[in-house]
C-alpha cells in the first residue's frame, strides 16, 4: 500500500507543476544572484574608487616644478577621504616617469606597461599578503627648462569593498528570496485552483454509483472541457454498450430458453409415446429442434464475436478475392452432396489486376463470418434444387468530382425472396421471415452489424434468379492513399 501511495505521489500533476515551477524560480534566482554578486562589486569598486580618485586628485593638484624639482604638498585632505574606510590601510606612492620617487609610504610597484595619463586606472593585485586594490593617475607637469609627468600610486586594502559587496548581496538576495517564495505561494494557489475542476471530476466519478451513467455536471475551463467532453462521451458509449448488451442477453436468454423447453417437450413427449411410428416422428421432431438449438447457440457467439471485435477496432489488410474463396471452399465441402448450384464469377480486373486489386482495410474474421452469414443464408432460405451466384467485381463512385474505388460482393439466390417493406426488419435481432426454414434470425443481423462496424454498405434487393440479392459494399484500399 506504501508503494502505490509513493507511485501515486510521484505522479501527481500538482508536485509536477509545483516542482517544475520551483525549478524555473530557482534558476531565476540564481541568474538573480549572480547578477547581484556582480552589480555589488561594481557598486563597491565605484564607491571606493571614487575615494581613491579624489585623493590622487586632491595630491596632484599641489604638485608642481620649481627650479627643475617636483614639490609636492600632501594636503591632510587626501588621507582624510582615505580614512573613510577605517580598516583599511593604504599604500602610496608619488614618483615621476622616470621611477623617480618622491615620496612614499612603501615601494609599490607601477602597473606594467603603464602610459602615464591624466585618466585613473584600476587594478586588483596581493600586497603585503593581502587583496589590495591599486589606482594610477598622473599629472603633466611643466617649467622654465623641464616638462615630466607626476605619477600618484594608490593601494587600499578590500576590507570595506568586500563588507560592501556582501552588504549589498545579500540585501538583494534577501528581497529575491522573499519574492520567490511568495511566488511560489501563488503558483500553489494558482495550481490548486486551476486543478480545482479536476478534483471535482474525480469525486464525482468517486462518489457516484455504478448504475449513474449521467453527464459529469462540472462546467470546465477550456483546457479541460476536452478531458470532460471526452468522460461524458464515455459515459454515453458505455451507457449504449450495456444497454444494448442487456438487450442482447434478455433476448438471448428468451431464445435459449425457448429453445432448450421445445427439445425438453419433443424429448418428453417421445418418453412417453407408445407407438413406434409416433416415437420416430417424435425423435425426428427433436433432432430438428435440436439442430435449431445448436444453430442458434453458434449464430448468438457469432454475433457476440463480431460485435466484440468491432469493439476492438482491429484492422488489417485483407485480399477479398482470397477471403471468399476460402469461405466457399469450406461451405462446398458441407454442401458437396446437395442439388444446389453454385456459380462464382470474380471480375478479370481483380482476379489479374495485382495484389492491390481486392484489397481492402478490415478485420478479416469477421468479414469472412458476415460472407458465410450470406452465402448460409441463401442456402437455408432456397429450396432443393437452389441457384447460387456469387460475383466480386469493381464499381467507381464519382463523389463530388473525385472518384472512389469499391468493391461489390455479390450473392443471389432462386430462394422465395424478401418482400421490400421487410427488407429494413430482417436486419434486426431474433427476426425471422416465417418461412418454415431453420432459420435463428441472426444471419444478416451479424452481416449488418460487421458492415457497419467497416464503414460498409449492406443492400438487398430482388435477384435476377427470383430470390434474394444481397450486396456487400467496400471500399477499395488504395496503397499510399489513405482510405
Amino acid at each position: 500500500m506504501k508503494h502505490a501511495s509513493k507511485r501515486l505521489t510521484q505522479k501527481s500533476m500538482r508536485h509536477r507543476l509545483i516542482l517544475s515551477m520551483g525549478a524555473g524560480f530557482l534558476a531565476i534566482l540564481t541568474v538573480i544572484c549572480i547578477g547581484l554578486w556582480g552589480y555589488a562589486q561594481q557598486a563597491a569598486n565605484e564607491s571606493y574608487d571614487r575615494l581613491l580618485h579624489g585623493a590622487a586628485l586632491a595630491i596632484l593638484e599641489r604638485a608642481n616644478l620649481a627650479s627643475g624639482e617636483v614639490r609636492v604638498d600632501i594636503p591632510y585632505s587626501a588621507f582624510e577621504i582615505l580614512g573613510l574606510a577605517k580598516e583599511d590601510r593604504v599604500f602610496y606612492r608619488i614618483f615621476t616617469q622616470d621611477d623617480e620617487t618622491i615620496t612614499a609610504s612603501h615601494n609599490l610597484r607601477p602597473k606594467a606597461n603603464y602610459k602615464p595619463s591624466e585618466s585613473p586606472v584600476y587594478w586588483d593585485d596581493a600586497f603585503s599578503g593581502e587583496s589590495v586594490r591599486f589606482m594610477q593617475q598622473a599629472r603633466f607637469l611643466t617649467g622654465d627648462n623641464r616638462s615630466l609627468w607626476v605619477i600618484v600610486q594608490f593601494g587600499q586594502t578590500c576590507i570595506a569593498r568586500h563588507d560592501m559587496i556582501a552588504e549589498l548581496f545579500w540585501r538583494g538576495f534577501a528581497v529575491a528570496l522573499f519574492i520567490t517564495v511568495v511566488g511560489l505561494l501563488f503558483v500553489w494557489i494558482a495550481i490548486n485552483s486551476a486543478l480545482h475542476p479536476l478534483i471535482d471530476v474525480e469525486q464525482n466519478l468517486r462518489q457516484r454509483d455504478i448504475s449513474d451513467f449521467t453527464p459529469l455536471p462540472v462546467t470546465p475551463p477550456r483546457e479541460v472541457a476536452s478531458l470532460v467532453l471526452s468522460i461524458n462521451g464515455f459515459i454515453s458509449r458505455l451507457k449504449n454498450n450495456l444497454d444494448h448488451s442487456q438487450i442482447f442477453i434478455a433476448d438471448v436468454t428468451h431464445q435459449i430458453r425457448t429453445a432448450l423447453s421445445a427439445l425438453q417437450g419433443q424429448l418428453e413427449l417421445a418418453s412417453k409415446e407408445q407407438s413406434p411410428e409416433l416415437l420416430k416422428g417424435r425423435i425426428e421432431k427433436a433432432e430438428r429442434q435440436n439442430r435449431q438449438t445448436i444453430h442458434l447457440t453458434n449464430q448468438l457467439l457469432a454475433h457476440a464475436m463480431v460485435i466484440h471485435r468491432a469493439d476492438q477496432k482491429i484492422v488489417s489488410d485483407i485480399h477479398l478475392a482470397d477471403l471468399l474463396k476460402t469461405v466457399l471452399q469450406t461451405l462446398l465441402r458441407e454442401h458437396v452432396k446437395s442439388d444446389i448450384d453454385f456459380s462464382v464469377n470474380i471480375a478479370p480486373d481483380i482476379e489479374n489486376g495485382g495484389k492491390t486489386a481486392d484489397l481492402i482495410a478490415g478485420d478479416s474474421i469477421s468479414i469472412r463470418e458476415a460472407i458465410s452469414n450470406v452465402i448460409d443464408n441463401a442456402i437455408k432460405h432456397g429450396p432443393a434444387n437452389n441457384r447460387i451466384d456469387i460475383s466480386l467485381f469493381e464499381h467507381t463512385l464519382k463523389l463530388r468530382g473525385r472518384e472512389r474505388k469499391q468493391l461489390i460482393l455479390q450473392v443471389d439466390d432462386a430462394g422465395p425472396g424478401i418482400p421490400e417493406e421487410r427488407r429494413a426488419k430482417v436486419l434486426e435481432r431474433f427476426y425471422t421471415t416465417g418461412t418454415g426454414n431453420d432459420g435463428s434470425g441472426l444471419g444478416l443481423s451479424i452481416v449488418d452489424e460487421v458492415m457497419r462496424s467497416h464503414k460498409a454498405q449492406l443492400r438487398l434487393g430482388h435477384s435476377a434468379l427470383g430470390g434474394l440479392s444481397v450486396r456487400m459494399i467496400f471500399t477499395r484500399k488504395t496503397v499510399g492513399i489513405p482510405t
